[in-house]
Formats: C-alpha cells, sequence, structure tokens
C-alpha cells in the first residue's frame, strides 16, 4: 500500500464518525468532553426531527432544545456534525427535504457526511442494492437480519430522496471491515460508482459498533500498524453503546483516548479527511471489478467476525457481541 503524506508531518489520519442511535445528552457528552480534552476532532452525527414513537432507537434530535444547543457548541468547537437521516423510522421524501432544511438552519450548511439508518425505508442503495454480485446479494438475504430492500434510492417510491442526496451531500458511508487501517482495506475511497449515481462519493469505515469493540480496536499493536502504514482509519461506532455509564466515560474507553492522542496523528473529522484524499489523488472512478473486490472482502470479514464470535461465545472469553444494525 502506497504511504499516504498527512499535514504537519503527521504519521497517520483518524477519525470517529458516531452513529446517533439512542444517543442523548447523558449518554454522549461525557464522551465528546473527552475528545475535546485531549484535542481529537471528530464526526457526530445527528437526527432531524423527532424519532417514531416507540422505535427502539429512539434518541434526542435537533428537535430537543438542550441536545440542539450542545450540538451547536460541537460544531463550534471544531467537531463536524454529519447526518444520519431525518429520524429513526421511515420517513417519506417530503419531510425527508424538510428534514434537511432543519439541519441547514440550525448548522447553518448541509452535511458533508451522511450515514444510512439501517431500518430506514429511505436508506439510499442499502440492503441488496450495495452489491453487484449476486452470489453475495443471495447470501446477504439469507443472513440479513431485517429488512433487505429500501426505497431512498428507487424513483417510484414514497421514500425517494437519493436526488437531493446528490445534491446537498458530498461522503455517504458505504462498507465497514473491521481492520484499523481503512485505506488498506479500501483503497479507492472517496469513490465515485456510476452504477449508484445519486451518491457523489462514497467512502469506508473501521466497524466498533460498541464501547467494547472501540477499545478492542485501539490497542497499541493496532495503532503502531496504522502509524506504520501511514493510513487512515475512520471509526464507525455507537457512542450510546456503553461508552458512558452512570454520567462517567468508561475508563477502557478513556485510556483508549489518551493512547491515541499521544501518538503523531492527524485527528481531523471526517469529512477533512476524505476531502484531503479527494484533493491529493483526485475522486476515484470504481469500476466493476474494484466494487467485487471490496463485496468479496466485507463478505469474508462479516464470516470471520461472525466466526469469532461464536468461538469467544463457546470459550467463555466474552459475549458474542450482536451485528452493528448499520454494518
Amino acid at each position: 500500500m502506497v504511504r499516504l503524506a498527512w499535514p504537519a508531518g503527521k504519521r497517520f489520519a483518524l477519525s470517529i464518525i458516531d452513529d446517533t442511535d439512542c444517543a442523548t445528552l447523558a449518554n454522549v457528552r461525557p464522551f465528546y468532553d473527552a475528545l475535546h480534552h485531549y484535542g481529537l476532532r471528530t464526526t457526530k452525527t445527528v437526527w432531524s426531527l423527532p424519532c417514531v414513537a416507540g422505535d427502539r432507537f429512539t434518541g434526542e434530535t435537533l428537535a430537543d432544545e438542550a441536545y440542539r444547543t450542545w450540538i451547536e457548541e460541537l460544531a463550534g468547537a471544531g467537531f463536524e456534525i454529519g447526518w444520519h437521516g431525518a429520524r429513526s423510522g421511515g420517513t417519506p421524501r417530503a419531510l425527508n427535504s424538510h428534514a434537511l432544511d432543519v439541519f441547514r438552519d440550525v448548522l447553518g450548511n448541509w452535511p458533508a457526511t451522511y450515514a444510512n439508518h439501517a431500518q430506514n425505508n429511505e436508506s439510499i442503495y442499502w440492503g441488496r442494492e450495495r452489491f453487484d454480485a449476486a452470489l453475495i446479494r443471495a447470501v446477504y438475504r439469507a443472513f440479513r437480519r431485517g429488512p433487505t430492500r429500501f426505497g431512498g434510492s428507487t424513483p417510484a417510491s414514497p421514500y425517494f430522496w437519493a436526488d437531493l442526496c446528490r445534491e446537498r451531500i458530498r461522503y455517504v458511508r458505504g462498507f465497514t471491515f473491521r481492520d484499523i487501517v481503512t485505506t488498506a482495506v479500501d483503497p479507492y475511497m472517496p469513490y465515485a460508482d456510476p452504477r449508484r449515481p445519486y451518491v457523489r462519493a462514497w467512502f469506508s469505515g473501521t466497524d466498533a459498533a460498541s464501547a467494547a469493540d472501540f477499545t478492542a480496536l485501539l490497542t497499541p499493536a493496532a495503532l503502531e500498524r496504522l502509524e506504520a502504514a501511514g493510513g487512515a482509519c475512520i471509526v464507525y461506532t455507537h457512542v450510546a453503546s456503553g461508552f458512558v455509564r452512570d454520567g462517567k466515560l468508561e475508563p477502557g474507553v478513556e485510556r483508549a483516548l489518551q493512547r491515541l492522542a499521544e501518538r503523531n496523528g492527524w485527528f481531523v473529522p471526517v469529512g477533512e479527511i476524505l476531502a484531503r484524499l479527494e484533493n491529493e489523488r483526485g475522486l476515484h472512478v470504481i469500476g466493476p471489478r474494484e466494487h467485487l473486490a471490496l463485496e468479496r472482502r466485507w463478505l469474508l470479514d462479516r464470516v470471520r467476525g461472525k466466526a469469532l464470535r461464536v468461538a469467544k461465545a463457546r470459550n467463555g472469553t466474552a459475549a458474542a457481541a450482536p451485528d452493528s444494525p448499520a454494518a
């Protein structure tokens, strides 16, 4: 892999994109206080509108005054505010358009980064639409828990809004992998995909769905490997999944952030890393063979991860972690 050049002699780049599922001020703010303390700037996604009543991923949104004020403060402190869609719960086109307007009204700009909410009908090129290979589509349908068809990029669907995505959002999260060097498993990002034209550019993430996954990812050995590779890691996580307990940051998460801050890394929001890659290398147009390589890598990663969780559960060394709803 070609070593990438980062500003000011930094040896690698790392950011975090936080999926807002179940997020509240109480269960995420201490994590961001720690990020601010250690000089780490990352990306926090939000919902614009109140979640559908009874939805299992319900959290606070830009409709909640105290939460909205805090989000504005985060943006002012150099954090990037990304979008996770209108809300948790299916959202038809008109309401989605309104939700984007709410985001712009609060933050002064359209979101640079977006991640589909895996259960929402309006997700774009999600489910089976992510895959070109018929065999991988079939395997996905067989093992997916939840919907496999989505309407966000289907013009005939009442949930279609992908044209707005193309106009207003710069980068959309695609595949996730377990490897800490995200740019090694996806050397093309950010990339345009002619077969999925409603997304301007795609990027991948390194999956760390929970606090336990996050601390397991950011070990000294893994960070050494990231630094030696000179690559970028974009951690995709859910800060509401155990990062904060009883109002305090989990000690393991705190130690991981401290270790990270001690290294010579470029710690900026996701959109800034992607913009630098695009400016340095141009926006890659991914071909069918390259996309197939990503699909195969993703499938193999999922199989290995599942086998590892099963083995740990059988050995009693750790509980089997649930599949990330956004994976």
